[in-house]
């Protein structure tokens, strides 16, 4: 965990043997009806008490099953940034004490395989938005490490 210009930044990166297209399905596939693989109801259960907060429709929210779109809504999130096969960009829309995004980026690793790089990133609002990254900081990092391993063996098939 860093903390960088105001900004916590904690990474998750994992080394993987299954090709980028693989791990690329595994990474547009997340949400919607198929859920968050082991981390879903942990996902649900944290997004449940911003219902109100959360743009109209049901927590669950994906346009397309298959491919994400620049500005459209996966849950509850609001994809930020996507470019294709390499990097997704989501923000939050549940309501905290600051903003917070879930950056997912595929890399060339060593030897053929490819590097997956998770990266939590949130601005703080205030002190409390300090406190709650320090107070949310081990379930997240278990729920995002969890995450990581589910999306590499979802993609191995």
């Amino acid at each position: 965990m860093a903390r960088e210009r105001g900004f916590y930044v904690d990474t998750v990166e994992r080394t993987s043997t299954a090709g980028a297209d693989a791990l690329w399905v595994a990474v547009e596939g997340l949400g919607g009806e198929r859920g968050w693989h082991g981390t879903d109801r942990l996902w649900f259960l944290r997004a449940l008490p911003n219902r109100a907060s959360l743009p109209p429709s049901r927590l669950r929210h994906r346009e397309n099953p298959d491919r994400l779109a620049e500005g459209r809504r996966l849950d509850w999130w609001t994809v930020e940034a996507l470019e294709r096969g390499r990097h997704l960009r989501l923000r939050s829309l549940v309501r905290m004490p600051g903003e917070a995004w879930l950056d997912i980026a595929l890399l060339p690793g060593p030897a053929g395989t490819v590097r997956y790089r998770q990266t939590t990133v949130f601005r703080p609002a205030g002190p409390a938005g300090h406190l709650y990254w320090y107070a949310m900081l081990v379930p997240h990092r278990a729920v995002l490490g969890r995450l990581a391993d589910d999306v590499l063996r979802a993609a191995a098939g």
